[in-house]
């Protein structure tokens, strides 16, 4: 066999290898075993989705009501499709796979050195063609129910984060006020200068219907040889902690060179941990939390309450007193609800409430 002819029959071996892969793929491809997979996830994951909004209810999350109702909404709009793609899917699968069978026995019938390079090019270019019938039938059975997967997808996404900010709840080193409901978090940088740099405290950043709270939870070095770190301490500790209600100009920046960093800025009164707090977000919107923190300030949070307030710890802190009995001297610093006593600034007096 001459030198060319040898190259020839690899060429020949290699189309031939390929129009077989290539077959293998569509018939999986043609059996929409993907369509398949893909409604049976949202289906578990629908049915699944009231006992996680039960769960987190009995964590004690308060809002996002409309969940409930969500809930049972994507329920019955599964049930008004589940037949019609079970059935798009059963009927296109059928159709198909039946078209398949001659390019199958076509491609099985392929044969190194009796079939001709042109019968292998006609094979391969009717099963591109074939491929992209199947690539369109897929997608108009996926049509059937895309919008459903994504807008579910979206509310099963705000479940996650809640999941998560409950277990961060859970692991807090500090302790909430009784009745303190908890909102929102995300991971955090306190940039305590001018500066972001190492020495700024990473942790998690806690919204809740009364306080903004930062933890730290960091590993920290605590021994290096030759500028690498040999040891490390895990810090998990109470950074600072303010009532909404004494957060002043809040701002929210993109920044970085691509604008995809976000930032948090915000003023407190004089007396406070300090004047000015910025924070450096990990994952999450700013603008989202500029508009959480003033929906909390405002009382326009409440709106969404799906578990009530304790009415006696709200007049509790209501008829708190505005003088400390014992020196007179006027009681400034806000009381939040759940709290039990409040400490006068001028002579220390712990009053009960």
């Amino acid at each position: 066999m001459q030198p060319n002819d040898a190259s020839a029959m690899e060429q020949l071996k290699r189309d031939i290898d390929s129009v077989r892969s290539d077959l293998t793929d569509l018939i999986k491809k043609a059996s929409f075993s993907s369509v398949r997979d893909s409604a049976a996830e949202l289906e578990t994951k629908i049915a699944a989705f009231p006992t996680r909004i039960q769960k987190i209810r009995e964590r004690q999350y308060a809002f996002n009501k409309a969940l409930e109702a969500q809930a049972t909404d994507f329920q019955n709009q599964w049930n008004a499709k589940r037949f019609q793609v079970q059935n798009q899917i059963t009927m296109q699968a059928n159709a198909l796979q039946a078209q398949l069978r001659p390019l199958e026995a076509r491609a099985a019938a392929l044969s190194l050195g009796s079939t001709p390079a042109l019968v292998i090019k006609t094979l391969q270019n009717e099963l591109d063609s074939f491929e992209t019938r199947v690539d369109s039938a897929v997608r108009a059975v996926e049509e059937i129910f895309n919008s459903l997967k994504e807008s579910f997808g979206k509310v099963s996404h705000q479940v996650d984060l809640i999941e998560k900010a409950l277990d961060q709840c859970d692991s807090a080193s500090f302790g909430f006020l009784p009745g303190e409901a908890i909102y929102m978090t995300v991971k955090a940088v306190w940039m305590r200068d001018n500066r972001e740099d190492k020495e700024d405290p990473e942790g998690i950043l806690f919204l809740t219907d009364q306080r903004l709270i930062f933890e730290q939870r960091q590993e920290i070095a605590t021994k290096k040889v030759l500028f690498v770190t040999t040891e490390r301490e895990k810090v998990q500790k109470l950074q600072f902690e303010t009532p909404v209600v004494s957060i002043d100009n809040i701002k929210a920046t993109k920044q970085g060179m691509f604008k995809n960093e976000d930032w948090l800025e915000f003023q407190l009164p004089s007396g406070s941990f300090a004047r000015e707090v910025k924070l450096h977000l990990d994952g999450q919107d700013c603008n989202l939390w500029q508009q959480s923190i003033n929906r909390v300030k405002t009382g326009d949070l409440a709106g969404e309450r799906a578990l009530a307030v304790d009415t006696e710890a709200v007049e509790k802190a209501r008829s708190a007193p505005t003088k400390c009995p014992n020196c007179g001297g006027a009681i400034t610093k806000p009381v939040l609800r759940g709290q039990d006593t409040i400490k006068c600034d001028f002579c220390g007096e712990v009053i009960r409430l």
